[in-house]
């Protein structure tokens, strides 16, 4: 019993000797990835694991990521076996190419590795990475280099001006990977292994959500929604469900790209120094000026370095302040002036409609009297002599059925400040 427990051991028992764990990397090369890759081998790691088998089906993004997925590869002291279930197209072949070990599957295909821009400075230098991650596990580094560099011809492979692709069967009769097999499944069977015996290591809940998050159309829905909510909210007095609803939008933003690795703590500080400056330009400092400026600056600063392409960052804040504008201005069309701050509707007409007083009718109200009946916060509507008004405050908050004076009026904006008590009791 011993000698053929034994004897049949080490062929049933081989992935579990070896510690063999399974990462798929599925989708755009991004920062997210990146991330998820270091966390998965560093769980290998700890596990005790030997050899990782890592499933590639990419069809290319970020060069910063891909090169830092293929540094981790290449510094792993694990023996790393890349697998191409369908494609490795640009960033993805250098990933598959950066393996101990690199098989594919039959029908996927792997190069096309153009770059954006296509600039000779990026293209020198995608080329010589893809030629010494080639170079360094074996495979002709001209092959490699071919995949990125267009004027690049290889006897045999591809001709100048064009890129060189490859399927399973042309890499493997040229000797650039390792061989071909019909499925993972079949690379497993062939090493004696199953499914079942590896380690599976996959992205976490939160991480497949912030991967959904900083997908771009997702991204410029977030902002748009959470810039006009919290537009929202600063002309509708009160801080009710637009503020909560701009406030999780942009929460939900960069929570995403934290944990993905898109940005730091100092770019979401620089985000929101900007929405700072805006509201105490709306506020505090009447007009638009420095303050404003300097808020707006910040704000598309930060968005703009978030983005790991300049080109994508671009696009992003152009739809971005497209749809906020849109959706401001058809928040103010919904709800019309009743709903927001009366300052901003341009009213020309001196009429008097059910007890309210036209803007162009209230510069004779400078010095009289009244009391607020709505918080002001700062904004809000006052009784003036009988008759509604909408004001401001120069800040300050003043509660319902507080004694107000009115200190100015100018075009659309009457200011009014507390009746001091003394003074009242006095008169």
């Amino acid at each position: 019993m011993l000698l053929f427990l034994f004897l049949i051991l080490p062929n049933n028992a081989e992935a579990e000797a070896a510690g063999a764990a399974h990462i798929r990397l599925e989708g755009q090369v991004d920062p997210g990835q990146a991330s998820f890759l270091s966390r998965a081998l560093s769980e290998a790691r700890a596990e005790g694991v030997e050899v990782v088998i890592i499933e590639i089906d990419s069809l290319g993004g970020f060069v910063d990521s891909a090169l830092e997925m293929r540094d981790l590869l290449l510094r792993e002291e694990m023996r790393t076996i890349t697998f191409v279930d369908q494609r490795a197209w640009s960033a993805g072949a250098l990933l598959a190419i950066a393996g101990d070990e690199f098989y594919m599957a039959s029908g996927s295909s792997i190069g096309a590795a153009e770059t954006r821009p296509q600039e000779e400075k990026y293209i020198a230098a995608f080329s010589r990475e893809f030629a010494a991650t080639a170079e360094r596990q074996g495979r002709d580094p001209d092959l490699a280099a071919a995949m990125v560099d267009i004027d690049m011809a290889v006897e045999g492979a591809v001709d100048e001006g064009r890129l060189l692709s490859l399927t399973a069967g042309e890499a493997e009769a040229l000797n650039f990977s390792d061989g071909s097999f019909a499925d993972l499944d079949d690379l497993l069977a062939e090493r004696g292994w199953s499914r079942t015996d590896l380690i599976l290591l996959e992205k976490t809940f939160l991480e497949t959500a912030a991967g959904f998050v900083t997908n771009p159309v997702v991204t410029v829905l977030l902002l748009s929604v959470g810039l006009v909510a919290l537009v929202g909210e600063v002309l509708v007095p009160g801080f009710g469900l637009s503020g909560t609803v701009g406030v999780l939008s942009l929460g939900i933003f960069f929570s995403a790209y934290l944990s993905q690795g898109y940005a730091g703590l100092g770019l979401m500080a620089l985000f929101l120094a900007g929405i700072l400056l805006i509201v105490i330009e709306v506020f505090i400092i009447p007009g638009f000026g420095i303050t404003g400026i300097g808020g707006l600056t910040a704000v598309l600063t930060s968005l703009f370095f978030i983005f790991p392409d300049r080109a994508l960052a671009l696009r992003i804040i152009v739809a971005v302040m497209v749809l906020s504008v849109l959706g401001v201005f058809l928040l103010i069309k919904i709800f019309g002036a009743a709903g927001l701050w009366k300052k901003i509707s341009l009213e020309s007409s001196e009429t008097v409609e059910e007890g309210y007083i036209s803007r162009a009718a209230r510069k004779e109200l400078e010095g009289k009297k009244g009391r607020a009946i709505t918080p002001l916060r700062p904004s809000g509507t006052a009784e003036i002599e009988g008759r509604r008004v909408d004001v401001v405050t120069e800040g300050d908050y003043i509660e319902k059925e507080t004694e107000i004076e009115i200190l100015s009026s100018k075009g659309s904006r009457v200011v009014v400040k507390k009746l001091d008590d003394n003074k009242n009791k006095e008169e």
